[in-house]
């Protein structure tokens, strides 16, 4: 009888401890399934690696991408999960950058990708200074101020016939100021630029003052003076579209004439100076979906405070 007894006590010791390692594994599995099922949501808000080729960028996510327009949309269609992993092949930052010092001039503006794209003054440096807390390149709007990318388009697989997006952080100091530009590349046939944004040459009492003409792309206003905007300026080789602050504003274009060898930022030519700020240029050589569109801008605009507040996020 006392061994009898002693077994079921045994028993019934064994049983708490069986019962424990069952829920254990079912949660660990439970675990597993769920974060394949939502996509590894713990990678989300993490440092992500954007490839490009031979080069990289990376960009801090403060949100989740999953929650920008267009990203189910463009899930659905590729069949695969996206982290906010974009193509990138040149990114010019000014916050937090190692030889920004408010009032000194820009001596050399550091490519952040690893391709070492990095921008120089081709005359009359610009200055580095800060608006609303955003770090920033100050334009004047003078000739000759502008920064020349140390690449060509064909060094940054960019070709006439090929996508671009452009994406910047804008602060427009004077919008009827005649002509500046935000950037360009240069014709290989012409003194024109086969893509670029820049200012309006109409007069300044004209009700086209303020609009801005992209090349390839429509004509429309960007932003008024004095505040920030994030402008995307986008093409597929043949049209181009604008974005401002994650509004479309139209598509237009009868394709790009043939590629030359510069890429200015912060002007369209040597008398075509941007007068505002600027604190980012993310380029991708590709026309980008909605979705990494979207991605890229609200990155941008989370990394800063928010100081636009786009809609698309």
């Amino acid at each position: 009888m006392r061994r009898t007894k002693g077994g079921r006590d045994e028993q019934h010791a064994a049983a708490p401890i069986q019962t424990t390692f069952l829920i254990a594994f079912v949660i660990i599995v439970g675990l597993i399934v769920g974060a394949v099922a939502f996509g590894y949501t713990d990678r989300v808000g993490q440092s992500t690696t954007v490839p490009a080729g031979s080069g990289e960028c990376t960009y801090s996510l403060t949100f989740d991408p999953r929650d920008v327009a267009g990203f189910a949309e463009d899930r659905a269609e590729n069949n695969r999960y996206s982290d906010g992993s974009v193509p990138c092949t040149l990114w010019l930052d000014a916050s937090g950058s190692l030889d920004f010092a408010a009032g000194d001039r820009v001596s050399v503006w550091r490519d952040r990708s690893s391709n070492g794209f990095d921008a120089t003054p081709t005359g009359s440096a610009p200055r580095w200074a800060a608006v609303d807390g955003v770090e920033a390149v100050r334009f004047t709007g003078t000739p000759n101020t502008s920064l020349q990318v140390a690449a060509t388009p064909d060094t940054m697989s960019v070709r006439n016939d090929s996508g671009l997006t452009v994406t910047m952080l804008v602060y427009v100091v004077n919008r009827t100021h005649r002509g500046g530009g935000l950037y360009a590349i240069d014709a290989a046939d012409s003194d024109e630029a086969a893509i670029e944004l820049r200012q309006s040459d109409a007069p300044v009492d004209s009700d086209r003052a303020d609009e801005w003409w992209s090349t390839p792309g429509p004509d429309a206003e960007i932003t008024t003076d004095g505040e920030w905007a994030i402008i995307t300026h986008t093409t597929d080789g043949e049209t181009g579209t604008l974005f401002v602050n994650g509004r479309d504003l139209g598509s237009r274009g009868e394709g790009v004439d043939a590629l030359g060898t510069e890429i200015r930022i912060g002007a369209a030519g040597s008398n075509r100076a941007f007068e505002g700020y600027v604190a980012e240029y993310f380029v991708s050589n590709e026309r980008l979906s909605e979705a990494n569109r979207n991605i890229v801008q609200c990155a941008m605009d989370a990394k800063h405070d928010d100081v636009v507040g786009l809609d698309v996020c």
